[in-house]
């Protein structure tokens, strides 16, 4: 797979800057990313074919701790497909070691609520999320449509108003989960182990994911974001 061509590819630039936008607020909560996070957060920009404009509003999002940015980029979310991308993308990178809480289920609820996404669509991009992180990186990776396999899945997204192949283009089966757990586990509550690399190591610098992780490591989780959810997002309820 080239991945230069596929992170959020189909997408606009508006769309793809919006959410890679989401994902660098959402993954630094409520401190200013550190500069080996811009480094793999600009690697990111650059795989998914951003201008240098675009990719310095993706990295002022990463420093802005007053939440503007995230509300921001989270409205335009709210009329693209790359909201379930995202809410599935969250869900995966929570649950990859096994230990997601209840505090970070909560935090992904309340920007799953604010992009309209409803309690049903929820539900099943919970089923993609568990599927995406048993499957294997591997198999994610070379074969995404794996994750759509079997129980029906497919059909119900579908059914539910949820654009099955759209879904498949957010990072969760391009970069894998491995490569950006170590970015959310600062900003969503603990820390997950190290892994080896391989995916887009090339793109990011160098050194795949076990560079990343290792580079990222020591974080803290999803769970932490909910102080700063809450307070761009209606402080605790909508």
């Amino acid at each position: 797979m080239d991945e230069t061509n596929s992170i959020l590819e189909g997408h606009t630039d508006i769309e793809k800057t919006a959410y890679l936008g989401a994902i660098a607020s959402i993954a630094t909560a409520d401190r200013k990313a550190t500069e080996d996070e811009l480094t793999y957060i600009s690697g990111l920009c650059n795989a998914a074919g951003l201008n240098p404009d675009q990719s310095a509003t993706v990295q002022n999002a990463a420093t802005d701790i007053s939440g503007t940015a995230l509300t921001n980029n989270l409205e335009v979310l709210k009329n693209s497909n790359l909201k379930f991308s995202l809410v599935a993308d969250l869900m995966t990178f929570a649950k990859y070691d096994s230990n997601y809480s209840e505090e970070e289920d909560e935090s992904i609820h309340k920007i799953a609520e604010y992009l309209g996404v409803d309690q049903h669509q929820f539900s099943l991009l919970d089923q993609v999320a568990d599927k995406a992180t048993n499957t294997g990186i591997d198999t994610t990776q070379n074969n995404p449509q794996q994750i759509l396999n079997g129980s029906g899945i497919k059909d119900k997204l579908e059914n539910a108003g949820i654009n099955s192949s759209s879904l498949l283009k957010g990072l969760v089966t391009i970069a894998a989960p491995m490569i950006l757990s170590r970015v959310f586990s600062r900003g969503m509550g603990r820390s997950s182990g190290a892994s080896t690399g391989g995916g887009l190591g090339g793109l990011l610098g160098g050194g795949g994911l076990g560079s990343l992780v290792g580079m990222l490591s020591g974080g803290r989780g999803l769970g932490s974001a909910g102080g700063l959810l809450g307070r761009i997002l209606g402080g605790g309820g909508f």
